[in-house]
Parts: structure tokens; C-alpha cells; sequence
């Protein structure tokens, strides 16, 4: 059984649209980091691609979670082909390139009885503390080679900047990040939510069984920073400080 304790969700820029979503429905639950638009102009209305991919990928997972329960491949696959045709209905415009196709990250789970189903697209994740436990696990935070290396280019850019530069703003940033999500989605880079269908085959899934009652904390790498990047807490605390504390 899936008990939600708490649910938190804060935008990086209070003046922009909320680029990340979540939700919850019968024994699944979900988080969804839009990935920033690097797109040449407006391509998806007054919203950014992120925003709209969000948004649209939880509202489709709520209404078809119970159908497909613990098939993820399947729910993600549905999701990511229902996606593909909005995208084409309700676009301004053709995309100049796939660096313009909206992508997110994501983490769900499904609860059974005895086991958990969690599925992952780049750097959203799990942390599971079964109780008792004085060790976590966790789940979606090790990248492949090539999401590591394309993290750590961007760290480096991003650290090269003059005092004040936005990322966004920068030509040099943004030729990266661009060829960068043209690989997305294909053998040359890595896989993520988006409108490729093909994705679903290749989205990280594991089968975690369940011997006790455990607490899990599904992120996206935002809030996992304070463990993974800037080590405030080892996971476990972090799991317990939320249980105990909350978000």
C-alpha cells in the first residue's frame, strides 16, 4: 500500500511557469523535472516546452496509472505517444531541430504487495529507507557515461561564465546545450522523457521487493542536491529528517 506523507514543489524562478510537475494516484506516484528550453523562439503556445511536457506527461499518467498499474513500460509508452501527437496538433511551428523537441526527467513508482516498480529517465530518483534501517538505497541518480560527461560539461561552462552572465544568455553555452539535446533519444546520447515512443524501451526500471514497510523519497536533482552535490545529509537522513520533520 502507498501512503503520501508530504509533497513539495518550488520554482527556481517564482516569476516564470513552474517547469516541474508531480503527482500520485492509487498505489503510483511520480515527479517530472521539465528540461529548460533551448529552443530558437516559441514553438508550443504561450507556454515553454517544459512547462507544457510536464504537465501533460502527470495529467496523462493520473488518468491512465490504474489501467496500466504495474506495467511503467507501458503507462510511459502510452504517455510518450499521446505526447508525440499534442505536440504535433498544437505546435506554432515545425521544429528547426530536435534540440527544440521538449524532454524532461522523471521518477515513478508503483507499490505492490510485496515489491516496488520504479522507473527513471536521467536525474530524478528514489530514495528507499526500509524501517529499521540504518541504510538507504537509491535508485536513478547514477548516470551513464555519457549523462555524466555531458553534466560535467556543462558544470564546467557554467562555472567559466563572467560574474552576472546568465547560462541562457551565453553563445557558447548555448551551442552546447544544443547539440546536446539533438543526441537525446538517440545511440549517441542518452534516453529521456519526451515525444520519441522509442524511449520507453530504454527507460531504467527496477523491481524492489519489499520484506518491511519502507519510506522513500522521490526527487528530482534539484532537491537531491542537498545529498548528491552539496552533502548536507547522507540519504538516510534525509529520508528520516523528511519523515520526521517533513519538506
Amino acid at each position: 500500500m502507498l501512503r503520501i506523507l508530504e509533497t513539495l514543489t518550488d520554482p527556481g524562478n517564482p516569476d516564470k511557469a513552474n517547469e516541474d510537475a508531480f503527482g500520485h494516484a492509487g498505489a503510483h506516484a511520480w515527479v517530472i523535472d521539465g528540461a529548460t528550453d533551448v529552443a530558437d523562439g516559441p514553438l508550443i503556445g504561450a507556454e515553454t516546452g517544459a512547462h507544457w511536457l510536464a504537465h501533460r506527461a502527470s495529467a496523462l499518467f493520473a488518468a491512465n496509472a490504474a489501467r496500466y498499474g504495474a506495467d511503467l513500460h507501458g503507462l510511459v509508452r502510452f504517455t510518450i505517444e499521446t505526447l508525440a501527437l499534442g505536440f504535433a496538433r498544437e505546435r506554432l511551428r515545425p521544429p528547426n531541430g530536435r534540440h527544440e523537441w521538449p524532454s524532461a526527467a522523471m521518477a515513478m513508482i508503483c507499490a505492490g504487495e510485496d515489491k516496488l516498480a520504479c522507473a527513471n529517465f536521467a536525474d530524478c530518483g528514489l530514495i528507499l529507507l526500509d524501517d529499521e534501517s540504518d541504510e538507504a538505497r537509491v535508485f536513478g541518480v547514477k548516470h551513464t557515461s555519457r549523462e555524466a560527461r555531458a553534466m560535467s560539461r556543462t558544470a564546467e561552462l557554467i562555472a567559466a561564465l563572467a560574474p552576472g552572465e546568465k547560462p541562457f544568455d551565453n553563445a557558447t553555452v548555448m551551442e552546447y546545450l544544443r547539440g546536446h539535446r539533438r543526441r537525446q533519444n538517440t545511440d549517441e546520447g542518452y534516453w529521456i522523457l519526451g515525444i520519441d515512443p522509442e524511449a520507453a524501451a530504454h527507460m531504467r526500471y527496477w523491481e524492489i521487493p519489499l520484506a518491511r514497510p519502507a519510506t522513500g523519497l522521490l526527487f528530482s536533482d534539484g532537491f537531491g542536491s542537498l545529498v548528491f552535490d552539496y552533502h548536507r545529509f547522507d540519504p538516510a537522513t534525509l529520508v528520516r529528517r523528511a519523515d520526521h520533520d517533513l519538506l
